[in-house]
């Protein structure tokens, strides 16, 4: 018989708890390792507290990196889609719901998807040690890889190691970036970190609409006016800023930028369900229905009240035109993004760039080391809102794991 190979998980979020199960189910002697006192703590946090753990549409164009040369999300998505969460899911009692292609528990809360994990890890033997803080990895020659921590000072020898601790964002359940610091000793790049899925702060005050809720169409701009991104969906102006679903797909490619030293602008439409020509006869068509009513009247039914006033305020009806000055204000309302955008990680639902997609290779295994694994947020992956960052842990941990126990797919 083999020898059963000893696999070292380090972080228990999404993909580290993944990556112990799919280890462990192959046959492997499995510790898992967290330095916060509970497992999947981020988890309860995710869908709202509903967990949308996976999407009907997992492809490649949700997901942004700046490294991803040889496409490597693409190559894991393929590998561990749908079909195969579905069926994983299944296999621990989850059973999923389905609304606009996002996939939801059908308790439709967080906490039954992480006590099914628990159970599954109970059930393979899955060594859980929580509060091990200040972990280490030594790299050894003959495939032995040593792992210290407070908890066990001396060291532990496994055969192979899955960096799996998250990245900065959501820093209360334990994401505080010690995961990189661990890459980096090992002899693997990691790139700048920012916030993604995380609200956009605009260098215009925007409070006269705060709190409106309405459907729109994002475009970010590069300085050029060339078209960087582009998103629609539910828009949340703030104070000083977007959110909602439409401004926080946008958000992480706009930090790259930013933190690249660019300037970045949003081009905002307001009413997304036709195109400028449409929208101009269709004001056309109104006035011409409704004569006695003036123009911020004839936006009623349109737009939220707030909104209307906005739009119109700075138009004049009396002079020749004024149609077509609305339309360009609805339609192509531009903003620039503050600077600011890449200082605050407090609101960040996860984290843009981090450890190179170029040091892993196609089993999430670092080029560097032999043996040692980083699966999850961790690497310079992020995805559009509607589970699809979930996906990539569970896909990443999956993989990782079973590579790590030695087995192939």
């Amino acid at each position: 018989m083999s020898e059963v190979r000893r696999v070292a998980v380090i972080g228990a979020g999404a993909a580290g708890i993944m990556a112990g199960i799919a280890a462990a189910r192959s046959g492997a002697e499995v510790s898992l390792l967290e330095h916060t006192d509970s497992i999947g703590s981020k988890l309860l946090m995710t869908g709202n507290g509903k967990c949308n753990y996976t999407n009907t549409d997992i492809s490649r164009d949700s997901f942004h990196s700046g490294t991803d040369r040889d496409d490597r999300i693409g190559s894991i998505i393929t590998r561990f889609g749908y079909a195969e969460a579905e069926a994983f899911f299944k296999s621990i009692g989850i059973i999923g719901r389905e609304r606009r292609g996002c996939i939801y528990p059908y308790t439709d809360t967080a906490e039954s998807v992480r006590t099914a994990l628990r159970l599954e890890l109970k059930r393979l033997g899955v060594e859980i040690v929580c509060g091990c803080k200040n972990i280490k990895i030594i790299y050894k020659d003959g495939n032995r890889i040593r792992v210290t921590s407070d908890i066990f000072s001396g060291g532990r020898d496994f055969d192979s190691a899955i960096i799996a601790c998250g990245g900065l964002a959501a820093r209360k359940t334990g994401s505080d970036g010690s995961g990189y610091d661990l890459v980096r000793a090992l002899g693997a790049a990691t790139t700048d970190v920012y916030p993604a899925l995380t609200p956009i702060p605009l260098t215009e005050d925007l409070s006269v609409i705060k709190g409106i809720r309405c459907e729109a169409a994002l475009t970010l701009r590069d300085e050029r006016d060339r078209i960087i991104e582009s998103s629609v969906g539910e828009l949340q102006p703030f104070e000083n800023g977007l959110s909602g679903i439409c401004a926080l797909d946008i958000s992480g490619n706009a930090c790259r930028r930013i933190g690249a030293g660019e300037r970045v602008f949003i081009e905002t439409d307001y009413y997304p369900g036709c195109d400028d020509d449409g929208f101009y006869k269709l004001i056309k068509y109104r006035s011409e229905c409704f004569p006695e009513r003036n123009l911020t009247e004839l936006l009623n039914g349109l737009f939220p009240k707030k909104l209307i006033t906005y739009l119109v305020h700075p138009i004049d009806t009396r002079k020749e035109g004024y149609i077509g000055k609305l339309t360009e204000s609805v339609k192509h309302h531009r903003y620039e993004v503050s600077p600011q955008i890449i200082k605050d990680m407090s609101r960040a639902q996860t984290t843009a760039g981090g450890v190179s997609l170029e040091w892993i290779d196609e089993n999430c295994m670092l080029r560097c080391c032999d043996g040692i694994y980083a699966a999850g947020e961790i690497l310079d992956a992020d995805g559009v809102c509607g589970g699809y960052n979930l996906h990539f842990a569970w896909a990443t941990g999956y993989i990782s794991g079973l590579h790590a126990a030695g087995r192939a797919e």
